[in-house]
This record gives C-alpha cells, sequence and structure tokens, in this order.
C-alpha cells in the first residue's frame, strides 16, 4: 500500500501543476522587424526562411531605409528590433543615424554589422551609440554572414515571443528550445540550492517543468489541451528516474548533499526537456533505453564531481 499511496501522490501532483501552469505559459506573439541595409537582411531571412506567409508573419521587414525618430516607438513594438548595417570604412552618418534610433526603442536588439575586416573601429563606435550595448552588436566579415550566431543571438532575445517564433521559422526553433530548456535547468538548479529541506522543492520543480514542456509543445505550434494531458504527464514522469540517483549518491557521499539535489535537477531537467522535444516532434516519447543511458552518465559526472568534494 505504501508504494500505491506514493504513486496517487505523485499523480496528484502532476495533476497539480498541469491545473497551475495551464493557460499560463507567457507565450506573446510579437514579430522580428527587421530594418537597415538590404544585404544584411537577406542574409539574415534566408537563414530564418522566412519564406510564405508564416515566415513573413514572424520576420517583418519594417524599413529597408534610413531611419526616422518617430520609427524608435513603432519598432517597440516587435519582440526583437534587427538591424543590418554595412560598415566600408569609419562609423558613416547614416548609420549612426540609424543606431541612435534603434538605442531609443525599449525593446530587445540586435545589430548585424557586415564589415570589410575585423576587427574594425567602426564597429568599436557602433557599441558606443547612446542606447547601443557592445553585446547588441553581431559584426561579421563580408561574404561571411554568422548564421548559426544569429539565430542563437536571436533566440536568446526572443523572452516570451520566442515560442511563436519558433513555431513559424523551423530554422529557429532549435535555438529557441535550447534556451527553454537550459532556462527551466537552471532554475530548477538554483530552487534547489536554496531549498534545504528533503521533498520541498519537489512541487516547484514540477511546476517549472511543467512550463517547459508547455513552451517546447508551442514552439513546435502545438497547443496543449486537457486531453492531451496524459501524454505530458508521462513524458514528466520519465525525468523523474533521477531522484534514484540522487538518492544513491547521498548514500555514497553523505556530505555535499546540496550539490546532489542541484546537480540532479539540472540534468534530470535537461534531459525531461530533450524528451519532450522529441516527443512533439515526432509523437512519441524518447526510448526508456536513451534516457536510462542518459541518467548513468549524469550520475557518473556527478559522482566524479562529489570525489573531488571529499578529496
Amino acid at each position: 500500500m505504501p508504494k500505491l499511496g506514493g504513486v496517487f501522490s505523485g499523480a496528484k501532483l502532476m495533476y497539480g501543476a498541469v491545473r497551475d501552469v495551464r493557460g499560463s505559459t507567457d507565450v506573446e506573439e510579437h514579430p522580428l522587424l527587421l530594418c537597415g541595409r538590404k544585404g544584411p537582411l537577406d542574409e539574415l531571412l534566408r537563414a530564418l526562411g522566412a519564406e510564405g506567409a508564416n515566415g513573413s508573419r514572424a520576420a517583418q521587414l519594417f524599413a529597408v531605409r534610413a531611419l526616422s525618430r518617430d520609427d524608435a516607438a513603432r519598432l517597440s513594438r516587435g519582440s526583437v528590433v534587427v538591424y543590418g548595417g554595412e560598415l566600408v570604412g569609419g562609423l558613416d552618418d547614416a548609420t549612426r543615424s540609424d543606431l541612435q534610433v534603434i538605442g531609443r526603442t525599449s525593446t530587445r536588439k540586435l545589430a548585424l554589422l557586415e564589415a570589410l575586416d575585423l576587427p574594425s573601429p567602426a564597429v568599436t563606435a557602433a557599441g558606443r551609440v547612446r542606447g547601443i550595448a557592445p553585446a547588441d552588436l553581431l559584426p561579421y566579415r563580408r561574404g561571411h554572414f554568422p548564421a548559426s550566431e544569429a539565430l542563437r543571438e536571436l533566440a536568446d532575445r526572443a523572452g516570451p515571443s520566442g515560442p511563436w517564433l519558433a513555431s513559424l521559422l523551423p530554422a529557429l526553433r532549435p535555438y529557441v528550445i535550447e534556451q527553454v530548456i537550459e532556462s527551466a535547468a537552471r532554475r530548477n538548479a538554483r530552487t534547489s540550492l536554496m531549498i534545504f529541506i528533503p521533498g520541498a522543492d519537489l512541487p516547484i520543480l514540477t511546476t517549472m517543468q511543467m512550463r517547459m514542456v508547455l513552451k517546447i509543445a508551442a514552439c513546435h505550434g502545438q497547443k496543449v489541451s486537457p486531453d492531451r494531458a496524459l501524454e505530458l504527464l508521462s513524458v514528466l514522469g520519465a525525468g523523474f528516474g533521477f531522484r534514484m540517483i540522487a538518492r544513491e549518491l547521498l548514500d555514497i557521499v553523505p556530505v555535499a548533499g546540496w550539490a546532489v539535489q542541484s546537480g540532479i535537477a539540472y540534468s534530470g531537467t535537461k534531459a525531461l526537456g530533450k524528451a519532450a522535444d522529441e516527443y512533439f516532434e515526432h509523437g512519441a516519447v524518447a526510448d526508456a533505453s536513451r534516457l536510462r543511458a542518459l541518467a548513468e552518465g549524469v550520475k557518473v559526472e556527478l559522482q566524479e564531481r562529489l570525489s573531488k568534494l571529499r578529496g
């Protein structure tokens, strides 16, 4: 009976997580707004695979012209403002003026700056424009457009609109899902570090994992309904095998339990995210043998880390 009671308790917890997060995944629908020079923007559109109606909804050409001061307010309605610039020598007045407009926007921004050569003093000058930080710039040499890096930077900046953008732009999807999984795993690791009562972190971790799974579903253009809740719970349950590893490791190294707990929360959440991605992409839960292999790898890695703590 105790085991049966534990099953019912776990099921109650998971259903509670579904109830708590349903309709609250914070997914927004704001497009990427592209402006600036045609060359860099065309390169980005090709990398995004933004052909067709869905692509044009998600990545919109706002202005392939010089920007005006009034454009800042309208550009702020996008999830990310993307500026394409071409640097021939120093930072020319037209590009500086455009960047000043971009700097006044209230949303996230990314400036793709094509230069004849790098490093370039023009790039350094661009990072000093008011409202523009060096981290907002992605410079590259002409003829060497950094497609993967640009997509990763966009995914990092997309925020609540990331899943919606990913659903319309398949090329962007893996980068957004990677960001969603990593963010959830880090938050769960921090949560486990802050909660010292055994098991007290489980409801919080479960809720965070559920939000992650729902966002991954949105990345694949799928809306989770009550009828699919059991499918989600089966994916969610695959991650709980990591708690068995935690107990085993705590028997081996009774000290530094916080390290075990945080490591399991991080690795378990990442494994769950990967399983969820496969589920929504292929319609099947990740093979159990693969999850067991991943769990064993995590166990070995944590054992090595904890043995160093003991030494």
